[in-house]
């Protein structure tokens, strides 16, 4: 084997110096061994970005359930500002698909970023006041409550649902996409929407601050629109400055002008335009009379209440109007207006009149005199004192009477004329306070009047009768709810009518009020439900003509009942008994052309009545009498012209 050449000692290599060099520097330092992974610091690696994952749902939660309860509370404020223009039944018809509308069209179409989508709706909701008022006022001209509604919804509340969820589903997706895992919350999420939106409604109802209008639903909805505004705009130095990386030069200008110029702009003017943006109607409550500018409409009260807006006007004549000319509207009346619906109304003026030049007339609390009342309806109702008290244990001068829905006090004021005890319940104390201000009802005196619903006030008396204590019982109860174009269904039921009966003298009498088309479904409830719970009753109409099969008006009946087999028959009138009133005396003296044949109601078919009977479990008595909420807008329409209707 030949032999191999010896390398110098000096011509070591490179890579062998620095070889050996890291073997020196090896041995020279701590070898520092790399833990091996165990499955303990594997699953807290793992955890990790699972906390930052439930830390961000959980915080986004809170911002969708805010959003969700804005939406929510912003429909609620919505229909309260429709509610005067168009009433509830009109109102509601078509909202709830809009809304459903709103939410799959938010849930599920191309929508603006996020943060756009928050100024957006708090644009919108700051514009609310005026846009609901005036699209409303332009829709009520078509004479159309079905459309006029549904448009004003698809121009005002649509676009704020709209970019509300939009919003929602935006965060949504945000959950979503920082989640490790497949999520199917958009699935249930965003069609849970529409449902939360329209189910919360009961509960805004009860909350005291809203339901006792603590503060009026411009203002709530002026200061939801501008918490979205200024959210929108302390954010959007962040925003700016988290997205400054990422941008060209000119988008940075544009990032920069959206996003810090446009806000250190509009923080400043918004305690300038919030007050611009209020809504037209007049401030509520009213604290002076308020004419118009045409000189047409005084309105001496306006408060919202229970049952909407409580508003109490005059008509005024032109100046040089006298009594015999023509008039455009009904000249020198004052009403009393419960949202879409009249509650009642007396002449004054020039178009009071007596059956006697030295009959006092009845005056207000400012002693201005009143005359008849503009419903024939209401001296109808007073026929209950002309019940032939024959054989009857009802005694005049001694007789008491229970009224149940106040109205403009007519019936209430008359019977307190003719010196019989009154008790009062109504619901609204707005209504009673009215009455008593406006319409000159009497002081009824301490423990005569009741402010609460009237199922509850008659079931409380009727457990105290029935326990044994000693409380009187009413010889005449007049039963008035009827209000915007229907009744509360309750208060119609054969439960209901079964507890009045035990707080009514067994030979005492009620007179119920029915305002609707003849032969509808709830004229033959009415009808049915108070023959099964009284066994007898007489109805008499409002109308000047003979009813006949082909009358399609919109009419007023009074049923008169009685829990007693003796024959519900009525004496002739007494001169006393007109209190110098020329309409009452008409009423009176025509009541037995007025009868109502009860074949016009329940048709000439012999079809069984008990499918009609209204009762508690089953009370369809509000689905049925929808359409005639709308036949009554109608009418109203028909008495007073929009403007009446607008001033508020």
């Amino acid at each position: 084997m030949p032999p191999q050449p010896r390398r110098k000692q000096g011509a070591m290599s490179s890579s062998s110096k620095t070889a050996r060099a890291g073997d020196k520097k090896a041995q020279t330092q701590p070898v520092t061994s790399q833990p091996t992974p165990t499955p303990r610091m594997t699953a807290t690696t793992a955890a990790q970005p699972k906390k930052k994952q439930s830390a961000t749902t959980v915080l986004l939660v809170f911002p969708i359930l805010a959003v969700l309860a804005g939406l929510s509370l912003t429909t609620f404020l919505y229909r309260r500002v429709l509610d005067p223009l168009y009433g509830g039944v009109p109102t509601q018809r078509h909202l709830d698909k809009i809304i459903w509308a709103a939410s799959i069209t938010g849930g599920l179409a191309p929508s603006l970023p996020g943060w756009l989508s928050l100024l957006v709706s708090g644009i919108l909701l700051c514009a609310m006041p005026n846009t609901s008022y005036w699209v409303a006022l332009y829709t009520g001209r078509w004479g159309d409550p079905v459309y006029g509604p549904l448009v004003t919804h698809i121009v005002v509340l649509f676009p704020v649902m709209y970019f509300g969820v939009s919003l929602i589903r935006k965060m949504v997706l945000y959950i979503e996409a920082s989640s490790e895992q497949q999520s199917m919350m958009r699935y249930t999420v965003l069609p849970a929407c529409a449902s939360s939106i329209s189910g919360f409604q009961a509960i805004w109802a009860e909350v005291p601050y809203l339901a006792d209008y603590i503060y009026s639903d411009d203002h709530l909805m002026l200061a939801m629109g501008s918490f979205a505004v200024i959210t929108w705009a302390i954010t959007s130095p962040h925003r700016a400055e988290s997205t400054a990386g990422s941008e060209t030069k000119p988008q940075k200008m544009s990032s920069f002008l959206q996003q810090l110029v446009l806000p250190a702009i509009l923080l400043p003017l918004l305690p300038t335009i919030m007050p611009l943006l209020r809504s037209p109607v007049l401030p509520q409550p009213l604290t002076s009379p308020y004419t118009n500018p045409e000189s047409t409409i005084r309105i001496l009260s306006s408060v919202p209440s229970v049952t909407g807006m409580i508003v109490v006007g005059e008509s005024l004549p032109p100046p040089d109007w006298q009594p015999g000319m023509p008039e455009q509207f009904p000249y020198l009346v004052r009403y009393l207006r419960a949202s879409h619906s009249l509650l009642g109304g007396v002449w004054w003026g020039a178009k009071i009149s007596s059956r006697s030049q030295i009959m006092v007339p009845q005056v207000d609390q400012a002693g201005r005199p009143l005359g008849d009342t503009i419903y024939t309806a209401f001296n109808l109702q007073e026929a209950v004192r002309l019940v032939d008290k024959k054989d009857r244990d009802i005694t005049e001068e001694k007789d008491n009477a229970l009224i149940i829905g106040l109205g403009a006090g007519t019936a209430a004021t008359a019977l307190a004329r003719q010196k019989v005890q009154t008790t009062i319940v109504e619901i609204d104390p707005a209504v009673y306070n009215a009455s008593r201000q406006f319409f000159g009802l009497p002081d009824p005196g301490e423990g005569r009047v009741f402010l609460e619903d009237a199922r509850s006030f008659v079931m409380k008396r009727r457990r105290q009768i029935q326990s044994g204590e000693s409380i009187e019982k009413f010889d005449y109860v007049i039963h008035d709810c009827f209000s915007g174009g229907g009744v509360p269904a309750h208060l119609y039921s054969l439960e209901f009518w079964e507890d009045l009966k035990v707080l009514m003298n067994p030979d005492g009498v009620v007179a119920v009020n029915f305002a609707g088309l003849l032969g509808s479904l709830p004229s033959k409830a009415t009808l049915y439900t108070l023959q099964k719970s009284f066994g007898q009753c007489r109805a008499f109409h409002d109308g000047e003509e003979p009813l006949t099969t082909d009358s399609k008006e919109f009419i007023n009946m009074v049923y008169f009942c009685s829990p007693s087999t003796k024959p519900l028959e009525f004496r002739k009138p007494r001169e006393s008994d007109f209190l110098g009133s020329h309409l009452r005396a008409h009423v009176f003296e025509t009541l037995a052309d007025r009868e109502v044949d009860f074949k016009l109601i329940r048709g000439e078919s012999e079809e069984d009545g008990e499918k009609y009977v209204l009762k508690d479990q089953n009370n369809k008595l509000n689905a049925w009498q929808a359409d005639g909420a709308l036949d009554h807008w109608k009418v109203m329409r028909s008495i007073l012209p929009e403007p009446f209707w607008a001033t508020y």
